[in-house]
């Protein structure tokens, strides 16, 4: 029988031992390069979850308000340019609101017969009635960057008709809503991503005549996950905000506390974001001055935002 030499044999178990870390090391250290994908005329379905809690404390009562939204939309792959971006529409098929707040309940649905009355129906069904069936155009590149966002003349003109629940700030604003569009997507690097690796972005949105809300949100890449028993990539996210007044208003505004937050899941496979929750909880301070008076008021909001891809049938049954 040979005799291995002690110093061999340890020598020997060293480098299998280096080389079983190795493996291991190598199987857990996962990276990713995501891409939008997008096949001529195909149909992309999304449903999006939105509820909006919002109280306000200081006024002559305090009030409490809930605002639940269904959207369900499609994105429709129109042409695919030479120039790497992909022309898309993004079309409303079908919305459900539901708010109660102190003046009583308002519920619509743009599949029902009959829409709701009342000054609250005035204002806000001829909005969400626009927005039915309405396309807005953009382009995406292969990292999910849009560009050229482009909202219906149609939507544009009941804006101008709406008056005080329209405006010319707010979601309800040609802005607003080219954000809105934006901030349904899910922008990414092009370099490939390791876990923890983060990258920013800042978007802006006109609150006139107060000023402008500029939302920070930084993505942190956390990796392969399984979800549902598909094979996803997890991003979360972080969000902060901020509020730039308006010189020479006679309003003082200010974010006392905040908190954003947020996952994405994005299937590499397909292309395409599959699922994400935002949740965001801010809580700002205003001051009124009106001569020598001055009245504070403290605003909360607490929206949660859900956004899933669903399939065909699923799509064609809510449209029903």
């Amino acid at each position: 029988m040979r005799v291995i030499p002690l110093a061999t044999w340890r020598g020997n178990m060293v480098g299998w031992l280096l080389l079983v870390v190795a493996g291991f090391s190598g199987a857990s250290a996962h990276a990713a390069t995501l891409h939008w994908k997008f096949q001529p005329g195909e149909t992309i379905h999304y449903a999006m979850d939105q509820k909006t809690i919002t109280s306000v404390k200081g006024g002559p009562q305090d009030i409490k308000s809930t605002m639940s939204q269904t959207i369900d939309m499609d994105w429709g792959v129109k042409e695919i340019g030479a120039d790497g971006l992909t022309r898309l529409t993004q079309t409303v098929t079908r919305v459900r609101t539901k708010i109660e707040a102190a003046f009583g309940t308002f519920e619509f649905d743009s599949q029902a017969s009959k829409d709701p009355e009342g000054p609250v129906a005035a204002g806000l069904v001829p909005l969400l009635r626009a927005l039915v069936g309405a396309e807005f155009s953009f382009k995406m590149n292969a990292q999910g960057e849009m560009s050229d966002v482009k909202v219906p003349e149609k939507v544009l003109e009941t804006i101008k008709k709406s008056g005080a629940l329209g405006g010319n700030s707010g979601m309800f604003s040609e802005d607003g809503l080219k954000n809105m569009v934006i901030e349904s997507g899910l922008a990414v690097p092009k370099e490939e991503l390791g876990k923890g690796k983060s990258w920013a972005r800042e978007s802006k949105l006109s609150m006139q005549p107060i000023g402008t809300m500029t939302l920070d949100k930084t993505y942190i890449y956390q990796g392969p996950e399984t979800k549902d028993a598909k094979d996803l990539e997890r991003i979360d996210l972080v969000t902060k905000v901020d509020i730039q007044l308006t010189p020479g208003n006679n309003i003082d505004m200010k974010v006392q506390s905040q908190d954003g937050k947020g996952s994405f899941f994005f299937d590499n496979a397909a292309g395409r974001v599959a699922e994400s929750t935002v949740s965001e909880k801010i809580e700002m301070v205003f001051k009124l001055k009106v001569g020598d008076q001055e009245t504070q008021i403290i605003q909360g909001n607490e929206t949660t935002t859900t956004m899933k891809l669903v399939n065909a049938q699923a799509a064609d049954s809510s449209k029903k």
